[in-house]
């Protein structure tokens, strides 16, 4: 054999697999990350192109639903509170504190450079056109979020930046884990369950349009209040009695909240679930702010672990 043949034959074998490498390259590289895609919101259409790679979110859920799809934003609105967003994914990330989810800092998010903003409805829907001036912006419901919205908004994120085929694997396998809660809820349950986040001085109370509500109704138990708003604010305890929940979730943040001053009132008392012992304290980071697909898994458990006592 030639050196000028051997050469040609190492040359070939080396084009044949730097052929094969960018062949497996194009084909594994998510197809909606190419170009340019238009990802439909609350607020209307985004325009993005590429895979989005600086990324701020404006509320908790949007955190967890990126680190679901194995990504980590640059910029948080963590309330200046770093703790929650450790609580909620179980784990320290590197980020950037852009302020609050009620009052997001300009400023800092336009700093980080982002390519991608993700924001809520409600909080955000008056600052729409600023964020969409510093990067592309998409809006979607998270405060006033229904467990549909919630799962939706896992695949049109991962649709953001370009791999929605992941965000429907992901939303699929919650789904099942949560099927799998639902097939072990007891036949013949008639009780009627509420989530009440206990303030300083009242009551909010969680109807069957909220997001534990909805989250409720899909492991097969009703909620204590069928209304199309997701939520009582600002109720005193009269209503609370008025309602008489028989499973009651407690959501308290540290410090003391009104539920630690009525829990000797003859009229707590009276309500079904202190009578029956199914008043459960539970924290309101995890059940009533955060929103996502792990905190749906972590109320579907306690309810089935706790109320039904079924491990």
């Amino acid at each position: 054999m030639t050196l000028t043949r051997l050469f040609s034959n190492h040359t070939l074998r080396a084009l044949c697999a730097t052929f094969a490498a960018t062949l497996f390259a194009f084909t594994t590289t998510p197809v909606q990350a190419q170009g340019t895609r238009t990802i439909t919101h609350e607020l209307g259409a985004t325009e993005i192109a590429g895979t989005p790679a600086r990324i701020v979110v404006l509320e908790f859920s949007f955190v967890q639903a990126l680190d679901s799809l194995g990504v980590t934003p640059v910029g948080i609105t963590d309330d200046n509170q770093p703790d929650r967003i450790e609580q909620n994914l179980g784990k320290k990330i590197e980020y950037s504190s852009v302020g609050t989810r009620l009052e997001p800092n300009l400023e800092l998010i336009s700093a980080l450079q982002p390519d991608l903003i993700i924001a809520d409805e409600r909080r955000h829907g008056a600052i729409y056109e600023q964020l969409s001036a510093i990067a592309p912006t998409i809006v979607l419901n998270s405060w006033d979020g229904s467990y549909k919205d919630i799962k939706e908004a896992v695949i049109t994120i991962a649709d953001a930046i370009g791999d929605k085929a992941k965000g429907e694997k992901v939303v699929a396998n919650h789904e099942a884990k949560m099927a799998a809660i639902a097939a072990k809820i007891p036949a013949g349950n008639d009780r009627k369950f509420m989530l009440a986040v206990a303030t300083a001085d009242n009551w909010s109370l969680h109807t069957s349009d909220s997001f534990s509500g909805s989250i409720f109704a899909a492991i097969g138990v009703e909620a204590a209040i069928k209304a199309d708003k997701p939520v009582e604010s600002g109720v005193g305890l009269e209503r609370l009695v008025a309602v008489n929940p028989d499973v009651l979730l407690v959501a308290t943040d540290p410090g003391g909240t009104i539920f630690d001053r009525v829990q000797d009132n003859s009229a707590w008392k009276a309500i079904a679930a202190a009578k029956n012992n199914l008043v459960f304290e539970v924290n309101r980071n995890q059940y009533a702010r955060f929103r996502d697909l792990r905190t749906a898994e972590l109320i579907a458990n306690d309810v089935l672990n706790k109320v039904f006592n079924v491990q």
